[in-house]
């Protein structure tokens, strides 16, 4: 039986990994891949001692990091199922081939983080770093005086967009229903800002473009086909954490698993780290600290068996 297991291979996974070797845990580090939705960022600005990297190259120092450290990794698996043993628990994980076996570990960090929600429509995968991108706080200064638009209703949405308007030369949002879901304070900064176009009860169909985004077509509220030139599209209609395997452990009203500031999860043995959480600020900073205290924290519950 292992000491840890952690499940993931993005900031917060390979921080805890880093700590955990250092204190000489026999771990292993289970993901699919090394980097997870970093990996697919063009351009990583906000990151401690990098003026500018790319999500490719980040990604591969940070498997250089696990190969330095001497860390154990089951690359290409996934976790599907976390039960409680005598002792600690056992881990189902799979490969893309379908091929499972099991791991078995006193305490469990998890890390798997959390995916965009998509619209699911035309142009949306073709574009994505052409012009659409999913987190306006990562790439937000690369539409400088650019046309842009922000798709979505909630605190997300309208936080994108009033960053956005500090930077882009016009801010569309294009919210589904009538009325914003978000705070009081921030629908009223976007209803009084002139840079921002408010486009209520509207159906965002198809993004267009040929290298890059040129544009997008909605339905209006009468269900008319309109084209809003744009050069990028911040899709903010929420996430969905990377949590779906494990029933073990309390999680919010977005499956997201509630941890308390060392990384705690209701269960004692099982930790997690990063955006899987229900942390607020879904950063890759924040998340390497969340790595850290989780591990700590681990390490200190196994000191206590």
């Amino acid at each position: 039986m292992l000491d840890l297991v952690i499940l993931g291979g993005s900031i917060a996974g390979i921080t805890a990994a880093v700590y955990g070797k250092r204190r000489n845990l026999n771990l292993k580090v289970i993901a699919p891949e090394v980097g997870g939705e970093i990996a697919t960022t063009t351009d990583i600005e906000n990151w401690p001692g990098e003026n500018r990297i790319s999500g490719t190259d980040f990604s591969q120092k940070i498997h250089d990091q696990l190969k330095y450290n001497k860390v154990d990794f089951n690359l290409g698996y996934t976790v599907t199922k976390i039960e409680k043993i005598d002792g600690g628990f056992s881990l189902t994980i799979k490969n893309l081939p379908g091929e499972e076996k099991k791991e078995e570990a006193r305490a469990v960090i998890i890390a798997t983080g959390a995916r965009p929600r998509h619209l699911n429509i035309e142009g949306e995968k073709e574009f994505f770093h052409k012009g659409v991108t999913y987190c306006a706080t990562c790439d937000a200064p690369l539409f400088k005086n650019k046309v842009t638009a922000v798709i979505g209703g909630g605190n997300s949405a309208l936080t994108a967009a009033l960053m956005l308007s500090e930077i882009a030369s016009e801010v569309y949002i294009l919210n589904v229903n009538p009325e914003f879901r978000g705070e009081t304070v921030l629908i009223d900064k976007v209803k009084n800002n002139p840079k921002i176009k408010i486009l209520s009860e509207v159906k965002t169909q198809k993004i267009i473009g040929e290298k890059m985004v040129q544009a997008l077509e909605y339905l209006d509220k009468e269900g008319k086909a309109q084209t809003l030139p744009v050069q990028g599209v911040f899709v903010n209609i929420g996430l969905q954490a990377n949590a779906d395997f494990v029933d073990l452990v309390e999680k919010n009203k977005y499956g997201e698993i509630v941890t308390d500031r060392a990384g705690r999860t209701s269960l004692p043995g099982i930790f997690a780290a990063g955006d899987v959480t229900d942390v607020p600020y879904k950063q890759i900073v924040i998340a390497a600290g969340m790595g850290c205290s989780a591990a700590l924290a681990a390490i200190d519950f196994l000191n206590q068996k």
